[in-house]
Order: structure tokens, then C-alpha cells, then sequence
């Protein structure tokens, strides 16, 4: 009869125990719940966020064909005819860098988007010490700028 006692003394000992680590589980789950719940609403609101800014934000235009090509430098050519420009892209392929070229030719003004590595300055360096240095001579440059590079070639007279 003893240990009847004894083992019911035990079981509300250890009940007790078992019942206070349960109410700090609870206690810490609670916690968790209220973190995770926090953490959605901040990430709904970052959302919001972004959508409304993004109806503020400056578009690029991308039918503008005087921008220059992501990566790269665009090349305006006034006055040269079209065998002189098929020269100057062959040249300009030759540098080193240089990654792949786009004509377009127009009376009016030719360009040749370039992609290529480092900057537009550089890639002027390199185009001077190429075939193409007469059309790209420090007389012939019009504007040197990061992404743009304008060059006007004169007619030479008879």
C-alpha cells in the first residue's frame, strides 16, 4: 500500500514538470506564430511598395536609335559612303575587345552599334591605332561620350 502512495506522489511531481515545459513550448510557439505572421505582412508591404514605385519609375525608351546598345558604344558616322563604312565595321571587328558589330546606313548619318569591353574611350584608342585612323582622326571627332562616339568625315576636295 505504500507504493501506491508513492507513485502517485511521483506522477504529480513529474506532471507538474511535464506541465510547465509544455506551457513554454506553448509560450515559444506563440512567439514563432506572431514572427511568421509579422514577416508576411512586411513582405506584402514590400510588394505594394514595389508596385506602386514601379508606376513612378522612368521607362527607357527602347525605339530610340541614338541610345547607345547596353554593353556597348554606338558609332555615328556623318559623311562617309557605304563601301567606307563596311571598311570601318571590318576594322572596328579587328580590335581588340570587341565582341560583334551592327551597321546601319543612312545618307543622312550611319551608325554601328558595338559591343565590347571597357569603355568608350578605350574603344576609340583602339579604332585609332586600327586601319580606320584616318576616318576616326582627332579632326574628325565630333563628341566623346560613355555609351556614344560621333564622327563627321570631310569630303576631300579635287
Amino acid at each position: 500500500m505504500k507504493i501506491i502512495p508513492m507513485m502517485c506522489f511521483a506522477l504529480i511531481l513529474f506532471g507538474g514538470t511535464s506541465l510547465k515545459a509544455q506551457g513554454v513550448f506553448d509560450k515559444i510557439d506563440k512567439a514563432l506564430s506572431k514572427v511568421d505572421k509579422a514577416s508576411n505582412a512586411a513582405d506584402r508591404t514590400k510588394g505594394t511598395g514595389d508596385k506602386i514605385l514601379g508606376f513612378f519609375s522612368k521607362k527607357k525608351k527602347t525605339t530610340d536609335p541614338a541610345a547607345p546598345v547596353s554593353g556597348g558604344t554606338t558609332i555615328t558616322l556623318n559623311g562617309v559612303d557605304f563601301m567606307t563604312l563596311k571598311a570601318v565595321n571590318e576594322n572596328i571587328q579587328k580590335c581588340t575587345g570587341v565582341e560583334s558589330t551592327k551597321i546601319k546606313f543612312s545618307a543622312a548619318g550611319s551608325t554601328i552599334d558595338v559591343q565590347h569591353t571597357g569603355s568608350s574611350e578605350e574603344l576609340l584608342k583602339l579604332i585609332q591605332k586600327s586601319g580606320a585612323k584616318d576616318t576616326f582622326a582627332d579632326k574628325n571627332l565630333e563628341g566623346l561620350e560613355d555609351g556614344k562616339i560621333a564622327v563627321t568625315v570631310l569630303k576631300k576636295k579635287p
